[in-house]
């Protein structure tokens, strides 16, 4: 029996939902504290899907590797989908017994053995040396522990900004959207920008920089359309002032939050005329709490991603492409034409952070080929060996199933893949300031791929 590590098939299921034209990320971790000293567990890898409405559609994967058992990791798995708010979950493992799969089915977990991993790879015609964007486990994985060990450091102003960042990204920020994480990511894309210009850091450091950056503007891209689910059902003209208020107060009621800073000055004014000092009177409230410079922008930003909701389906994979993606990668059709759907939202949207936070070009530019250089040796065996070893199976005909497939499902999701056109992309955006923003889109031209259908629930 070939042994294959967890990260390999991890890596591998990301890249094969990412080859289907839908956004995926690995390596994040649930907080069960707010001060993040107590986590939950490890996602492997998390799917994330936009439909009509904005509605998210989530699903999970498990990977398995060694001897584990089968039962107790289901019935946790149907655990971690609540947590997750999740639709289905799937556990992929070299040698898994498919006779319990009747069990997993009830409780929404697929399970997927070494050979159905081929298979699927097969049909969506994955190459085996293709790692599309941050699947590329080699360069990215090696990457992030260089910058935790070197993070270590606490004494560092530089890298304790930077391992804030890495944190928000990986622990904080993916679970629910709260507009207080949203206040929270702009500081970082603001104090990194400032950071990246000045002469103190080193190489690692500017490396770390432009991943944390890319990294922010890829969940940034996630956070812009959670606003448009919140935002679809408030009369236009009131859009303003309550995206306003937000960026002002965060989670906040804005009157309670405006009561309390009134009643605070009040209590300052009191407390220094009974000393005789008299506070000067264009002191008001109104200046403790000003609107932020980018709010008309944003604004702006969201209503036309909501004219565009078909095209912004697919904006946090046209930013993932756009800032961790190769030529190369563009060889999975599906991954291309869903990418290049949202490719205009994506230079709108690194526009809107290259003006509004002043993002040197340099912080914002693509940065896996220079992780690459920098992180993966060259004599890395980047091409993982097959996962097929003889799983256990209840019939024989469960390991046949893989050539019936075209790839757009699993093997044994029991569904028949219909034909569904590349999405129509979008208009060009007319932003064109020099900026971070600018030349940020692909010369990419139309796709002969299929996209996925966005239905995972099963047929029974």
């Amino acid at each position: 029996m070939v042994e294959i590590s967890g990260a390999v098939l991890e890596a591998r299921a990301h890249r094969i939902f990412l080859a289907q034209g839908s956004f995926a990320e690995r390596g994040l971790l649930p907080a069960a504290t707010a001060d993040r000293r107590m986590l939950a567990t490890d996602i492997d890898v998390l799917v994330s899907e936009y439909g009509s409405g904005f509605h998210l559609t989530r699903r999970h994967v498990e990977c398995k590797s060694g001897k584990f058992k089968l039962v107790d990791r289901i019935l946790w798995l149907n655990g971690v989908r609540t947590l997750l708010r999740a639709n289905s979950s799937y556990l992929i493992a070299a040698d898994v017994d498919l006779s319990a799969s009747n069990f997993a089915r009830r409780l929404d977990v697929q399970l997927f053995s070494g050979q159905h991993l081929d298979a699927w790879e097969r049909a969506l015609r994955i190459p085996l040396d293709s790692w599309p964007c941050r699947s590329d486990y080699a360069t990215f994985d090696t990457a992030t522990r260089e910058w935790k060990r070197f993070g270590n450091d606490r004494k560092n102003d530089i890298w304790r900004l930077l391992r804030e960042a890495l944190v928000f990204v990986e622990v904080e920020s993916w679970l629910t959207f709260r507009y207080r994480r949203l206040n929270k990511l702009f500081r970082l894309i603001r104090e990194i920008s400032k950071a990246y210009v000045s002469e103190g850091l080193d190489d690692h450091q500017r490396l770390c920089a432009r991943y944390s950056f890319s990294a922010l503007l890829v969940r940034l891209s996630q956070y812009v359309l959670s606003i448009c689910a919140d935002v679809a059902s408030i009369v236009p003209l009131q859009v303003e002032d309550y995206l306003s208020d937000r960026l002002k107060f965060g989670d906040q009621d804005p009157k309670q939050a405006t009561d309390m800073m009134e009643a605070t000055v009040k209590w300052v004014r009191e407390s220094l005329r009974f000393k005789g000092v008299k506070v000067p009177p264009e002191i008001d409230t109104d200046r403790l709490q000003p609107t932020p410079r980018y709010t008309a922008e944003l604004v702006s930003l969201i209503r036309c991603l909501l004219d565009q909701s078909q095209e912004a389906r697919y904006l946090p994979l046209a930013i993932e492409r756009m800032q961790f993606g190769l030529e190369a990668d563009d060889e999975l059709p599906r991954y291309r034409a869903a990418a290049v759907s949202g490719d205009s939202l994506a230079v709108l949207l690194k526009g809107f952070v290259g003006r509004m936070f002043r993002a040197p070009n340099a912080l914002a530019m693509p940065v896996r080929e220079d992780l690459m250089k920098a992180y993966t040796p060259s004599a890395a065996v980047r091409v993982p060996v097959s996962t097929s070893v003889g799983p256990t199976v209840s019939k024989r005909s469960d390991l046949k199933r893989g050539s019936e497939y075209s790839g757009r499902y699993p093997p044994n999701s029991g569904r028949q893949p219909a034909s569904v056109q590349p999405p129509v992309r979008g208009p060009v955006g007319a932003s064109g300031e020099e900026s971070a923003g600018s030349g940020a889109a692909r010369s990419s031209g139309s796709s002969q791929g299929t996209l996925p259908n966005m239905q995972t629930e099963e047929k029974k």
